[in-house]
């Protein structure tokens, strides 16, 4: 007899990847136009689902991906002959050996003008040390969307979702929170409440 252990379900995103000719089913179209000219992105997680997750998702928008499992391989890439480059460094915050923020200024000191996306379940972690992120810098708290990720790293890369496109300001609407800039302040005033 065969023990049944916890159910866990992940929610995997509705990307499309593959048409195949001849199938039933067109492919899903993008609400975005896709990117005009082609950005380097260098994808870092240390959980091999979510790594294989961010890469598919983050395939669509035609990115030249490349991907590790470490922090510390990631830091080894930067050196090998044939590295292309990055122009946005997708990591996540939490990782053995070298964390999100260390991988980011190892890569900063090759390539000083990276944009770098944190991926993170621990919001409230990524203000340690710090009243704000810097200058490039954003994050996406797990679990995110595919929407979510594609935007964020469009707005990150180019300021914008799409060319013409001024994205609206949410800090006006009901679901205000909804905004990560808002939410990183947000997280930064409780913690002064908890300190003070």
């Amino acid at each position: 007899m065969v023990a049944a252990g916890p159910t866990v379900e992940v929610p995997i995103p509705n990307v499309p990847l593959i048409h195949r000719p001849g199938s039933s089913e067109a492919p899903a179209t993008l609400a975005r136009p896709p990117i005009a000219v082609r950005k380097r992105v260098l994808v870092v997680d240390d959980e091999p689902p979510v790594l294989k997750l961010l890469v598919r998702i983050l395939a669509v928008d035609n990115y030249e991906i490349q991907s590790t499992d470490s922090g510390v391989e990631a830091a080894r890439l930067l050196d090998l002959p044939g590295f292309s480059g990055v122009d946005l460094l997708v990591t996540d915050l939490m990782m053995p050996q070298m964390n999100g923020r260390e991988l980011a200024a190892v890569v900063r000191g090759r390539y000083p003008s990276v944009r770098v996306l944190y991926v993170t379940g621990f919001a409230d972690t990524l203000f340690e040390g710090v009243n704000e992120l810097g200058d490039g810098e954003s994050f996406i708290e797990k679990p995110f969307g595919a929407e979510g990720l594609l935007e964020g790293a469009r707005l990150l890369m180019f300021g914008h979702i799409a060319d013409g496109v001024t994205p609206s300001d949410k800090r006006d609407s009901a679901g205000e929170f909804a905004d990560d800039r808002l939410r990183a302040k947000f997280v930064r005033f409780l913690k002064r409440l908890r300190f003070a």
